[in-house]
């Protein structure tokens, strides 16, 4: 097997880990069970679980943020592309038995035990995302697609918000079919519209 394909799947092990039940919970031994190969192995590739989280965080980071990014740079309607934004972490939660969150959700829950340099990668990652979405709202509002009130930046903050927070409470009830009533409700908020009663 080729070096790196070992080294991915050790990433994809940890990642999938990481989004189930969060960073502390897993081990090396976890990864080993799931990849098929020696705990020395996994050392081999990232001596300490910081080196592996340093790794795996980068790599996350990479991947969402280019298709934010794609998102962004395709010349549609503001509205258009914040459900394709949306669809980025409702795709995480369907992807699954409803039982995964956000990789960066789920680290940020258990904040207070990481080193400084992968705080630090966390409040990057969350900022990055807050600017994009702060960039999407602004082209609806000046295309009058979006009509929500208050400032667009802590609109951002609120929308991020709810989406990585909302991906953990739907994961206790209502799955993914909750989830996607959640977007349909934010919709409706931004474009200003009046609320739909669930009934």
């Amino acid at each position: 097997m080729k070096t790196t394909d070992t080294r991915t799947q050790i990433l994809d092990a940890a990642q999938d880990l990481i989004q189930r039940v969060g960073v502390n919970a897993m081990s090396y031994q976890d990864i080993s069970n799931v990849v098929g190969i020696r705990k020395a192995s996994i050392h081999y590739y990232f001596p300490t679980k910081d080196d592996l989280l340093a790794t795996l965080l980068s790599r996350y980071n990479d991947y969402f943020l280019r298709l934010a990014d794609s998102i962004i740079a395709v010349p549609e309607q503001a509205d258009i592309k914040l459900r394709r934004y949306l669809a980025l972490f409702e795709a995480t939660l369907d992807s699954s038995s409803c039982d995964k969150a956000c990789l960066y959700g789920m680290i940020g829950a258990e904040l207070a035990t990481l080193k400084n340099s992968q705080v630090e990668q966390v409040q990057a990652f969350y900022r990055d995302n807050q600017e994009r979405l702060a960039k999407i709202l602004s082209q609806g509002r000046d295309s009058g697609a979006f009509r929500f009130a208050g400032d667009v930046n802590v609109m951002a903050i609120l929308i991020f918000s709810l989406l990585e927070g909302a991906m953990l409470i739907v994961r206790t009830e209502g799955g993914i079919t909750q989830y996607r009533a959640i977007l349909d409700q934010l919709m409706q908020l931004i474009k200003g519209l009046e609320l739909t009663p669930n009934v």
